[in-house]
Parts: C-alpha cells; sequence; structure tokens
C-alpha cells in the first residue's frame, strides 16, 4: 500500500468514526426530549358484596362493611348503615329528681315518726327528719349501683308523689267533711302521706321494671295528676250550692278535686299507652293551661255588681278554659316516638309570645305564632 492509498483509507476511517458519533450524539438528545410513558396500571378489582346466609331470626349482612369514619372496601362508598346502640342507662336528670325526691320522702317519714312519738322538744323532733333526709338519697345511690334502667328511677319519683298526693287528697276530704272531734289531724295527714309514698314508690319500681316506660311518660302522668286536681277544685268549687260560703264550699272543692286528681292519673296512664310527649309537648301543655286559666279571669267582671248567680260559678269556665287550653298545647307541639328522650316531634303552628293588650274597657291577652 503506498503512502497516498494509507492516507486514504485513514481518512475514509475518520469521517466514518465522526458520522456515526454524530448520528450516536442525535439520537440521545432524541431519546432525552421524549417524555417517558407510564407503564399501564391494571384496574382495580371489584368484587361482588359477599353475603353471609340468614340466619333464623337474624338478617343478612353484607360480609364488607366500614366502621364510621373508614373508607369502604373494594370500592365501596355506601355509608355505615348502622345507628349508633341507645344507652338503655338512666339519665343524669332522671336519677337527680329520685334523689331529691328520695331526700323529701325520708324527712316526711321522720316526721310522721315523730309525731306518732309524739315529740314535743323541738331539737329532738328534728334529728328523725334529718337523720331519714339523708337515709333515704343513701338508699337510692345503692339501688343505683349499677346503674338503673333508664325509666325506673322516674317511675319510682312519680309513683312517690303521686301516692303522697292521693294521701293528702284523701286526708284533705275527711278533714273538711267531718267534725273537728272525728278529725284525723296532722297525725292522721302524716300517715296517709307516707303510706300513699311508699305504696306508690313501690308501684312505680315494679312498674318501671316491667314495663320500661319513658320518663316522660313519668313525668306526663304526674302532670295529669296536678292538672285533675286544680280543674276538679274548680268544678267542685264553682258547682257548690249559691248559699254555701267558704266553709261549705270547700267540702265540695276538696271532694272535686280528689276526683279530679284520680281521673287526670287515669286520663295520663292511659294515654302514655299510646302516646309519648315530648318534653316540648309537656311545656306546652303547662303553659297552655297556665294561659287557659288567664283567659277565664274576665268571666268574673260579668257577676260584678248584678243579683243573679254567685262569682264562683264562674270557676266552671275557668275549669273549662284550662282544660282546653292544655289539650290546645299538647295539639301544637305536636307528637313524635320516644327515642331515648331525643328529637322533636313535627308541629303544624307554634306560640311566639302571649301579651297583654290593653282596652278602654280593661284588657286582653294577645297570642301571636306561626303556622308551619
Amino acid at each position: 500500500m503506498t503512502l497516498a492509498s494509507s492516507l486514504r483509507l485513514r481518512g475514509s476511517l475518520l469521517l466514518a468514526s465522526v458520522v456515526v458519533s454524530a448520528l450516536a450524539l442525535r439520537t440521545e438528545r432524541a431519546e432525552a426530549q421524549v417524555p417517558a410513558q407510564p407503564y399501564p396500571q391494571a384496574a382495580p378489582a371489584q368484587y361482588p358484596p359477599q353475603q353471609y346466609p340468614a340466619q333464623p331470626g337474624y338478617p343478612a349482612y353484607p360480609a364488607q362493611q366500614p366502621y364510621p369514619g373508614q373508607v369502604a372496601p373494594y370500592g365501596y362508598a355506601a355509608p355505615y348503615p348502622y345507628s349508633a346502640p341507645v344507652s338503655n342507662r338512666r339519665s343524669g336528670t332522671e336519677i337527680t329528681v329520685l334523689y331529691t325526691t328520695a331526700a323529701i320522702y325520708g324527712a316526711g317519714l321522720g316526721i310522721w315518726i315523730d309525731s306518732e312519738a309524739k315529740i314535743r322538744d323541738p331539737g329532738i323532733f328534728l334529728i328523725g327528719p334529718a337523720v331519714l333526709g339523708v337515709a333515704a338519697p343513701i338508699g337510692v345511690y345503692l339501688l343505683d349501683n349499677p346503674e338503673l334502667p333508664r325509666g325506673v328511677p322516674a317511675a319510682i319519683a312519680s309513683g312517690m308523689v303521686i301516692g303522697a298526693g292521693e294521701g293528702i287528697g284523701v286526708a284533705s276530704l275527711q278533714f273538711v267533711t267531718t267534725n273537728s272531734t272525728d278529725a284525723w289531724g296532722f297525725r292522721g295527714l302524716a300517715r296517709a302521706t307516707v303510706l300513699g309514698a311508699t305504696l306508690g314508690g313501690a308501684g312505680g319500681f315494679a312498674l318501671g321494671y316491667l314495663q320500661d316506660p319513658s320518663p316522660k311518660s313519668s313525668l306526663f302522668t304526674t302532670s295529669g295528676v296536678f292538672w285533675g286536681t286544680a280543674i276538679g277544685s274548680m268544678f267542685g268549687y264553682g258547682a257548690s250550692s249559691a248559699g254555701e260560703g267558704y266553709s261549705r264550699a270547700n267540702d265540695a272543692a276538696a271532694r272535686g278535686g280528689l276526683i279530679g286528681f284520680n281521673l287526670g292519673l287515669a286520663a295520663a296512664a292511659g294515654l302514655s299507652t299510646v302516646y309519648v310527649p315530648t318534653y316540648r309537648a309537656l311545656s306546652y301543655m303547662w303553659a297552655g293551661a297556665g294561659v287557659g286559666a288567664a283567659v277565664s279571669l274576665p268571666v268574673y267582671l260579668a257577676y260584678a255588681g248584678s243579683d243573679g248567680p254567685p262569682a264562683k260559678r264562674g270557676l266552671v269556665f275557668s275549669g273549662v278554659s284550662t282544660t282546653l287550653g292544655i289539650v290546645a298545647g299538647g295539639l301544637l307541639a305536636g307528637t313524635a316516638p320516644d327515642s331515648a328522650d331525643s328529637g322533636q316531634g313535627s308541629h303544624f303552628a307554634s306560640i311566639d309570645y302571649v301579651l297583654p293588650l290593653p282596652t278602654s274597657n280593661g284588657a286582653l291577652l294577645t297570642i301571636g305564632g306561626r303556622l308551619e
């Protein structure tokens, strides 16, 4: 090979090497400019809900159910289908009412024992009510350990109040309808009150465990005896003979009050089997009773300066208007099922205010509200 041929061969190889290097560099730049393509991802598998076979008496539930606040598995986004369990234990308010009632019962029991013992010394007389007034709440504490079921404390307290009211009503009627020689006196009143409260508390305890009543039903029944007593006394006194003064007309008032007490008890207890009022409804009923009694007051002006019937006849109208006010209050508040004392009842109207309205001849009451 000549020198010229060798130079031409080396030049050709050098040129080929440069061309190959240039092509390799261009390819690397092109690959650097092309973005990386991700690998295709497999779609998450969708599994159909699995069902456990239904057992006798139990429904079939899906196998996979998320807890509250947990993301549903396997792509399901359905909400958690189970509601939080409702506690069947008594509330703090309920047991506080029983503590208070027990303290009053214990003090009354001590007073009755002192009256039977004919203790006259004030310092000695107060020992019994003080000791038993503390011992009775301690007994409630022991009874509530472990905690009582929901409704039982309210039933016991309601039974004690109703029983004591029955005893007071019987003793009062005996006092006003008999002579001073045969009257039971304070000792008889104490006996009737303690006996009634004891029997009522025992009955409330049994009812609470056997029937599992709502605390609102117990409050409704207790309210019923108060309403019945007031309305019955109005009817009794208002319907007494025109010529009878207070000393004789109070006999009719006591008799009417005792009858109204038991009618109110029977009506409220009977309604409690099919109707559980909300606390809103109970407050409306009490407000309705007050408004009904207040609305009837102008009727007594019609008896002024006339020789007609006595003014006590107006109590008959007061009894009617008070009854209508209670019914209207319950209807305005609406109804709702008993669900652990939660929720409000549906209602078609609400009362916003009750205000006096001056007139040329006196005053009237104005009631304002909304239809919903």
